[in-house]
């Protein structure tokens, strides 16, 4: 903890500026006033590269929910190993806020520094009183504590898909794709969920006023991807806040299964070694679905012993009605449109 008893600038901008998400330390600047327990966890997400639908937009049904809204948090936390959180302001926030900062903390033993403006309050300071913490108390001291000096990770580069940023919102004259062709297998209801069905307006005009969508090729060789994948990729990672309907997205724009065929899709095991999902996923959608397989471990407990087919651990896509709808929302956010079905030739015998 960070102590700046007489509220000084120079304490804020210093800690904002040990933002290095490359290093695995994220700073944040919680919204002022904000005391639902769901915000401070929305300001994470942020902090992360991560965009929540603008105001104007009815807000995804996770949003609401403050468990939900952590657990969205501690699965991006774990899978883009951040190693640091840095919170300014920490004196102004609620003490449901602080227990799961605390419980954030202890599920990813992630470092956390508390910068604190003014005397602490009752309630920092009663968790403070049941956890190992050290406290500092002078500029210098802050400074060093928040600039180490170089850092450097062995499993990340500048280049990682998710330091960057596609504009959020989408720009009017944005490209749109059309994903691959739907595979006729596993079955599903074709249009059993779409963007308008969530009951919300959306602003990204209709695909008919758009310039004609690029078709994305069904992935079939992963050393040769198609280079319209690498866009479709930053948008994804920017613009879906949820983990695993990012990664439902990105097996849409990979493979072009809709969302009705999503919750039946399985992954190998060594017991069930053929699956949907090709083997030869490039490393970007890979991340996406350990972050999509973390929040569902946290959200579900599944026996160890029992395999994986018998308890649903190979179906990466457990998704309720209103997942759907949101994945079918966030694949419109991301300038994706269904490709056009195929006309399958008729087989019935015309009469001489």
């Amino acid at each position: 903890m960070i102590t700046d008893l007489h509220d000084q600038p120079s304490y804020t901008t210093t800690a904002l500026a040990s933002h290095r998400p490359e290093a695995g330390r994220i700073a944040v600047h919680p919204t002022p006033l904000a005391t639902a327990p769901a915000y401070l966890a929305h300001d994470l997400i942020r902090a992360l590269g991560k965009h929540l639908p603008p105001p104007r937009i009815d807000p995804p049904w996770w949003t609401t929910n403050a468990e939900s809204s952590w657990r969205v948090t501690v699965a991006w936390t774990q899978v883009l190993h951040i190693n640091h959180y840095v919170i300014c302001r920490a004196h102004r926030i609620s003490g449901r806020h602080l227990e799961h900062l605390m419980a954030l903390r202890e599920r990813t033993r992630t470092r956390l520094t508390l910068v604190v403006s003014g005397p602490p309050p009752a309630a920092l300071t009663s968790i403070l009183n049941a956890v190992p913490h050290h406290s500092i108390n002078t500029f210098e001291a802050a400074r060093q504590h928040l600039n180490p000096g170089s850092e450097s990770r062995a499993d990340t580069s500048t280049t990682y898909p998710w330091w960057h940023c596609a504009p959020f919102p989408a720009p009017d004259n944005e490209p749109w794709y059309a994903l691959p062709p739907r595979p006729r297998h596993p079955a599903g209801r074709p249009d059993a969920a779409t963007s308008r069905s969530r009951g919300t307006p959306t602003r990204h005009p209709s695909i008919h006023k758009a310039p004609p969508a690029i078709a994305l090729p069904a992935l079939t060789n992963a050393s040769t991807p198609s280079p319209h994948l690498e866009p479709v990729a930053q948008r994804i990672y920017t613009r879906i806040a949820h983990p695993v309907h990012a990664a439902a997205v990105a097996i849409r724009a990979l493979t072009g299964y809709d969302t009705d065929q999503l919750p039946h899709l399985t992954t190998p095991t060594p017991l069930r070694p053929r699956a949907d999902l090709p083997a030869d996923l490039p490393g970007w959608a890979l991340l996406l679905l350990d972050a999509a397989r973390t929040h569902t471990e946290l959200e579900e407990y599944a026996p160890p012993e029992l395999p994986a087919h018998l308890t649903g651990a190979d179906k990466p896509f457990r998704l309720s009605t209103w997942d759907q709808h949101d994945i079918a929302y966030a694949t419109d956010t991301c300038h994706l449109v269904a490709a056009p079905a195929l006309k399958r030739p008729s087989t019935r015998r015309k009469n001489m």
